[in-house]
């Protein structure tokens, strides 16, 4: 009918049956799976924030990281940050140089603004107590007039008192509040 032709695979002694294909089937996927096992009980370095967001000034494995440039047609000369044996199918740190940067600038701008919120916010508050200070000098003023103003009055009084008294024996008048 068409170019490709199918035919039964023959039950010919020479094959193997079928039993032996699924053993060994069987045997190759638990092969596999120990390996991969193996491979995921291997050294594995948490990445750390600093060699995430940042220009990355440890690698992974410990060891400081050196720059390199680019040799690639696509990125030429481009500087980037490594380990000087990354190859070595460990997990070692590998970031742009330029993409770092603009990364701890971000960083930097994100904790400038931060501060300067914070400023705003303390200055804020300033303003608010020397405010307060100002209105209770206010009233503390007011308060020194009043009682300022009580104490002449009470002087006054004395001295009228007194010369009243005094006027009062010279006259001979009994005095009936002295």
């Amino acid at each position: 009918m068409g170019r490709y032709s199918y035919s039964q695979p023959s039950s010919s002694s020479n094959s193997p049956d079928l039993t032996s294909l699924l053993e060994a089937e069987g045997a190759m996927y638990a092969a596999e799976a120990e390996i991969s096992q193996w491979n995921a009980e291997a050294i594995h370095y948490e990445p750390s924030l600093e060699g995430d967001d940042v220009i990355p000034r440890t690698c992974y494995c410990g060891s400081e990281p050196v720059h390199g440039y680019s040799q690639t047609p696509k990125d030429p000369y481009r500087r980037y940050i490594t380990r000087p044996n990354a190859d070595d199918r460990d997990c070692h740190v590998w970031k742009w140089w330029d993409v770092a940067v603009e990364e701890e600038l971000r960083d930097f701008q994100r904790e400038l603004i931060g501060l300067k919120g914070e400023a705003n916010q303390r200055e804020q508050k300033l303003l608010y107590l020397e405010k307060q200070v100002s209105e209770l000098t206010k009233k503390k003023s007011g308060a020194k007039l009043m009682v300022f103003s009580l104490v002449l009055f009470g002087l006054v009084l004395l001295i009228v008192l007194g010369k009243l008294a005094k006027d009062s024996k010279e006259c001979g008048v009994p005095s009936l509040f002295l």
